[in-house]
């Protein structure tokens, strides 16, 4: 449809047309059997916003949607065709592992490419539009959406999240419409606390949270949410100043702004609305254009606009902006594109889940014990040997039936293990807590089989966090596995020490003991439908691991929020004065991170040599070096450059993360390896708020993580 044609089709409409379309209901209104991501209020819709609703969300499968969209659209009195959205967040039906996985790889085009599989699945099964990818900046792993975060550094949920948007947006007849979220600083919640405020200075948030958004727009989504937090104690969904003056003027905005679910009702339960009225009229001024289940457009909007409290232009806006995300989607010539036409859990569907689980997971331990021989014997030990639950929470429409155990791979293969549960993933206590159900295993969990272990054998643990322990509302206080799987690791511990730990979890755990008593760490995160095969092989060799850790895993939970990024301090300690206690330091733990940003192990070896820093005619930066693999495996090698700015008007950070690149060499090849950096990346708000792009003195670094870098060079830009 041209734009005329839309500017007319919204002259022709009635006020109630137009609020509908500025209305997202759930799907528990059309369909019954619908899945639910949040709470329903308990007050029902008017009877014409459900005629008239926008947009639906949580309702799946083609004949359902088929159904649904066909008696709405000859009810409409345009006939304008709904959207359905849900939240894909790491696959649809085929599982990849979670985004925070998902950056470990530091392979963006493979991000791209599974982002796209689950645009085929979803919009085969009638959904066009995914709530997803989340680039909030965490560096706290108590938070529990951290798993749906691409982790702690801003160039890396940046450079993530526009590949994931160019993954979901870039087939016409497939492709959904993605959203970034949340916009912004949702990820810096005050003590990890789900839906708590954050509390952080302009400077901060600017350069390190607005950032990642800055970024990502570049890839056009069709939808940008706002967060459920404040910013200078101003709530987003009703901040203009946010909204209007910074996404869209600043920095160019065009499409739709969605509120996160109830977000604008809870303005009235913040405090800076006095009733639901006024939330309706900040957020309509703010320039929210569809309010996902919350009263205050439903409820509101139509009488405010007829008392001239706000203007119709206002609503003209947004039901405009809703037409247009619908018509890019090509809906309106076919509200049924791309039902069928793609199947779910194929081949190559479950080979590129495979490929992303095997680049996901970070070795972050190995004394020569990996990978091990299949002629070794080995013991495989701990409740996810015989557990499908590799998925999470928020894979809300994948099949746990399509899951194979790690059991179930091993017999597969004909890998001759011994396989023992030995716990549950959780107690019954634990169970309470967080409201799940007891998985009983099937499998006899007598200890008898712990007196076969001799000090000679090798074990291979694996355990985690149950699937409800990570995700929106799981934020945890402490970070230790679950209290059955300490006490098992434990006893194991007391048999041998040729111990191989596979941890499966949603966000960086406390594994400083699990760490010291295992002879190899892999931290699997929660790795998807292809997760179990994955494993197996990297711990048999199969699989070279080259992730790289895109968060920091700490010494404990007195250590975070941590990042690599922090800013410089004064009473700096350093390896001269280690004895001096008035310095900036714990007392009892290093200050580093038990694991840093950027880290992880592989089977092989890599050089990084011949490091050149020029500043160019045109004014970037060339950064080069050659990276060698001087081994006996096939690997790959991710380089990281690194800057850090030596004198500034303000602190600022230690080092900040430019660029990065995923080499995979044979043995013995080498690759050149080429940055080219726009000076103003390298740019910072001084002390007047004034950006500051010129006269900087730098430190160009190249290494492998953010604490091993081998090379250093200061340059004047």
């Amino acid at each position: 449809m041209e734009i005329h044609e839309l500017q007319q089709l919204l002259s022709e409409m009635s006020l109630q047309e137009k609020i509908g379309q500025m209305v997202q209901l759930t799907g528990a209104y059309f369909d019954k059997e619908a899945v639910l991501t949040g709470v329903v209020g308990e007050q029902l819709p008017p009877e014409w916003i459900i005629q008239y609703a926008g947009s639906v969300l949580g309702v799946i499968g083609k004949d359902k949607i088929y159904d649904i969209q066909s008696r709405y659209m000859e009810q409409h009195p345009h006939h304008i065709p709904l959207l359905f959205m849900a939240d894909v967040i790491h696959g649809c039906r085929t599982i990849a592992p979670i985004p925070l996985g998902q950056a470990c790889s530091f392979h963006p085009e493979l991000v791209s490419e599974a982002a796209s599989i689950a645009a085929s699945e979803a919009s085969s099964e009638g959904l066009r539009a995914t709530f997803s990818p989340m680039i909030d900046v965490s560096r706290d792993p108590r938070w529990g959406r951290m798993m749906e975060s691409f982790g702690e550094d801003p160039y890396v949920n940046g450079i993530m999240g526009k590949a994931m948007v160019d993954g979901y947006q870039q087939k016409a007849d497939t492709g959904i419409a993605a959203c970034l979220k949340h916009f912004a600083g949702y990820g810096a919640v005050n003590a990890g606390r789900e839906y708590n405020d954050v509390e952080i200075s302009q400077r901060t948030f600017l350069e390190q949270y607005v950032k990642p958004f800055r970024m990502a727009l570049k890839a056009k989504p069709a939808m940008v949410m706002t967060a459920f937090n404040a910013i200078d104690r101003k709530p987003i969904s009703g901040n203009k100043e946010l909204l209007k003056g910074l996404l869209r003027d600043k920095e160019g905005f065009e499409g739709t702004v969605i509120s996160d679910w109830g977000s604008i009702g809870q303005l009235e339960e913040q405090g800076v609305a006095a009733d639901m009225e006024e939330a309706a009229i900040q957020a309509s001024e703010a320039g929210v254009d569809i309010d996902m289940m919350s009263p205050a457009y439903m409820l509101c909007l139509e009488k405010l606009v007829e008392s001239g409290k706000i203007p119709e232009a206002f609503v003209d806006e947004s039901a405009f902006r809703v037409l247009m995300m619908k018509n890019q989607l090509g809906i309106f010539e076919n509200p049924f594109a791309g039902l069928g036409k793609s199947g779910k859990l194929t081949l190559h569907n479950r080979e590129k889940a495979y490929q992303l689980a095997g680049e996901s997971c970070v070795l972050l331990k190995n004394d020569k014990i990996l990978p091990l021989s299949m002629k070794k014997k080995v013991i495989w030990a701990g409740p996810y040997t015989a557990s499908r639950e590799l998925l999470s929470r928020w894979s809300i429409f994948g099949e746990h039936e399509a899951v194979e155990t790690i059991e179930d791979v091993l017999q597969k293969k004909q890998i001759e293990v011994e396989c023992i549960t030995g716990c549950n993933i959780l107690s019954d206590a634990e169970c309470k807590v967080w409201q799940v159900e007891q998985e009983l295993s099937g499998k006899p969990r007598d200890e008898q089989w712990l007196e076969t272990i001799t000090h000679e054998d090798t074990v291979v643990c694996v355990l985690g966090e149950h699937e409800s322990q990570s995700g929106e509302a799981a934020s945890r206080a402490f970070l230790t596995l679950p209290e059955e799987q300490q006490v098992l690791f434990e006893k194991i511990a007391e048999r041998t020490s040729n111990i191989v730990t596979v941890v499966i979890a949603g966000r960086p755990l406390d594994l400083w003991r699990i760490s010291e008593k295992s002879k190899a760490v892999i931290m699997a995160w929660r790795p998807g439908t292809m997760g179990a095969e994955a494993i197996i092989d990297i711990v048999y060799g199969r699989i070279n691991p080259s992730g790289k850790l895109s968060v920091s895993i700490p010494w404990c939970v007195g250590q975070v929020p941590i990042s690599y990024w922090d800013v410089k301090t004064g009473h700096i300690l350093t390896e001269d004065n280690s004895e001096n206690r008035f310095t900036s330091r714990y007392m009892d733990i290093p200050n580093t991170p038990l694991y840093p940003f950027g880290y992880g192990l592989s089977y092989t070896e890599f050089d990084i040599s011949d490091v050149d820093v020029q500043i160019g005619q045109d004014k970037k930066v060339h950064v080069h070096c050659n990276v060698c693999n001087t081994g006996n495996v096939t690997g790959a090698e991710v380089v990281q450059c690194y800057y850090e700015t030596l004198y500034a008007s303000v602190v600022r950070p230690k080092k900040e993360l430019v660029r990065f690149q995923k080499v995979f060499l044979k043995p013995g090849e080498k690759k050149d390896v080429d940055f080219f950096i726009d000076q103003e990346e390298f740019s910072y708000y001084g002390k007047n708020m004034e950006t500051v792009s010129s006269g900087m003195k730098l430190r160009i670094s190249i290494g492998n993580s953010s604490d091993h870098l081998v090379s250093e060079n200061i340059i004047q830009a």
